[in-house]
């Protein structure tokens, strides 16, 4: 065997037997456990919980996280491809497919947003 695996499988059983070690030095020395009607009750910071877990949540916050993290990547893909394009020789052709690129995630980013009637800032 290898240097690495040995250090790998040294290192599996110093962690299991830490893992282990913890769960049964937490039984052995540990407090005993105390059963209360409380614990099986919702907890809503001291106070008496009331009313339906179920509400109305609203899903503008994550719409404008989808469309942050679409521009993100549109931002990373041209920078990497800005750094790694290789094409003919003409100038403009890396600035056309920039710009072709950049506008159809666009369109996509205005056709995920035309659903959004109500805009949360």
């Amino acid at each position: 065997m290898g240097a690495g695996v040995t250090t790998f499988l040294a290192f599996v059983v110093v962690a299991s037997a830490f893992g282990v070690g913890s769960v049964v030095a937490n039984r052995v020395l540990g407090a005993r456990r105390r059963q209360s009607y409380l614990q099986l009750t919702t907890y809503e910071c001291g106070e008496e919980a009331e009313g339906e877990a179920q509400i109305d949540f609203p899903t503008q916050h994550y719409t404008f996280a989808i469309v942050f993290v679409a521009v993100d990547v549109i931002g990373f893909v041209l920078a990497l491809w800005g750094l790694t394009f290789r094409g003919p020789n003409s100038a403009w052709s890396p600035v056309f497919i920039a710009a072709a690129f950049v506008a159809l995630a666009m369109t996509g980013i205005y056709y995920a947003l035309s659903g959004e009637k109500r805009w949360v800032v």
